[in-house]
């Protein structure tokens, strides 16, 4: 079956979304960090983040990634 090309992206940016969400919960296990403290700490809800059903904001990723002290391009460097 082949697919339009407004159904590939459609497709895409769902797997895009799961990766990015995997990525976020992958970076607050590693430094045992909870959801809970999380939050606390910057007022981000992470779960909704880690669900990957929301789309992120670049400056919410951007907080994330201060956060755990990764830039924006070693984020992305552990998807692809």
């Amino acid at each position: 079956m082949l697919l339009t090309d407004f159904e590939y992206l459609s497709n895409s940016d769902e797997a895009f979304k799961k990766k990015i969400a995997l990525q976020i919960k992958n970076l607050r296990r590693q430094n045992q960090v909870t959801q809970e403290k999380f939050f606390c700490e910057t007022n981000i809800n992470i779960a909704r983040l880690e669900s990957g059903k929301i789309d992120i904001r670049l400056d919410t990723l951007r907080k994330v990634c201060y956060y755990f002290d990764v830039s924006l391009a070693g984020f992305f460097q552990g998807i692809y």
